[in-house]
């Protein structure tokens, strides 16, 4: 029996067993994990391919139009920048992603930044850790977050989860996104305003925006500029989002009072990094998104859409249009 042949070109995590368990069901499948880094390796490898799933790798118009047998590219991950859309609907080829495996984790993620930022916790657990009890003059200034209000930059699930979460604190909720009516989001308690309104108001700033090359660097010097000098700026969205300079040059004039970061323009950060030398910083590895249960719902839900595509059935979450 012919097999159809499901090509990784490339995964971070330290298991993709995950995958196995979906696979592992179907005889007619046939699974290679590879670790491509080169663009040759990838147009060799996934030449015949019956589907493509990648993580980091770029699937762009050259790979895309060397694909002979595919019938789907699947990204384990919520964004998809890294694939070429048209190209792919230009050969029919259905792109999907994973949207939902981790909303919970990423808003919890983020709502604890927020509450970290107000309350100082990593530098107060520091001082205790120094043997410093009692002095959190340090720490200051230390703000309650009842009153506070938090602007969203985009308010899709995420957002709309974290809304919900930040209002049982006392925080009123605002967002700015053109691509959504106020009904759709009055349920959950946010109310839309402009992007300058947003700037202007919130105490917090949270982006939760997808990255493409209308936002790639949107957040700038003239963002920053238009905060509030008490803001704190929450990023646990995309790294590129943000013009990295011009977030370093804020924090360093006292533009904005501080920031927290769970994704950055590169991954990976040096120690001695300018964004490492700011107290008022707190950064974590891209990590927002992560439990175990989120892990294995990301791997088999990428994998459950190519077994349906394979298999002819209509995939759940398709990212592009032909």
């Amino acid at each position: 029996m012919k097999k159809f042949r499901v090509v990784l070109t490339d995964y971070m995590y330290e298991t993709i067993q995950p995958f196995y368990d979906v696979y592992n069901q179907y005889e007619d499948i046939e699974f290679v994990p590879l670790q491509l880094t080169e663009k040759r390796d990838i147009l060799r490898e996934t030449e015949f391919a019956d589907a493509v799933m990648v993580h980091f790798d770029q699937i762009d118009k050259d790979v895309i139009s060397n694909l002979k047998n595919c019938r789907i590219i699947a990204r384990s991950a919520v964004g998809y920048d890294n694939i070429d859309l048209d190209a792919a609907s230009a050969a029919k080829i259905p792109v999907t992603n994973v949207p939902d495996y981790c909303v919970e984790e990423v808003s919890n993620h983020t709502l604890m930044m927020i509450l970290n930022s107000a309350k100082k916790f990593n530098q107060l657990e520091a001082n205790v850790k120094k043997g410093l009890w009692g002095d959190f003059a340090i720490a200051k200034p230390i703000h309650a977050v009842r009153g506070q209000t938090l602007g969203l930059l985009g308010c899709g699930r995420i957002a709309r989860c974290l809304a919900v979460k930040a209002q049982v604190f006392g925080i009123k909720v605002i967002a700015y996104d053109p691509y959504i009516k106020p009904e759709a989001v009055k349920d959950f308690g946010v109310t839309l305003v402009s992007r300058e309104e947003l700037l202007a108001q919130s105490d917090f700033i949270s982006m939760h925006l997808l990255l493409n090359e209308d936002t790639r660097k949107s957040i700038n010097a003239d963002f920053f500029k238009k905060m509030k000098n008490s803001a704190i700026f929450v990023n646990t969205a995309r790294g590129g989002l943000v013009d990295e300079d011009a977030l370093i040059e804020a924090l360093r004039t006292g533009e904005i009072a501080g920031a927290a970061l769970d994704v950055l323009t590169e991954e990976g950060i040096d120690k001695d990094a300018p964004l490492q030398k700011f107290d008022n910083v707190i950064i974590t590895p891209h990590a927002a998104w992560y439990s175990e249960q989120a892990f294995y719902t990301l791997l088999t839900s990428a994998a459950q859409e190519v077994v349906r595509a394979l298999h002819g059935e209509p995939v759940k979450n398709q990212v592009n249009h032909f």
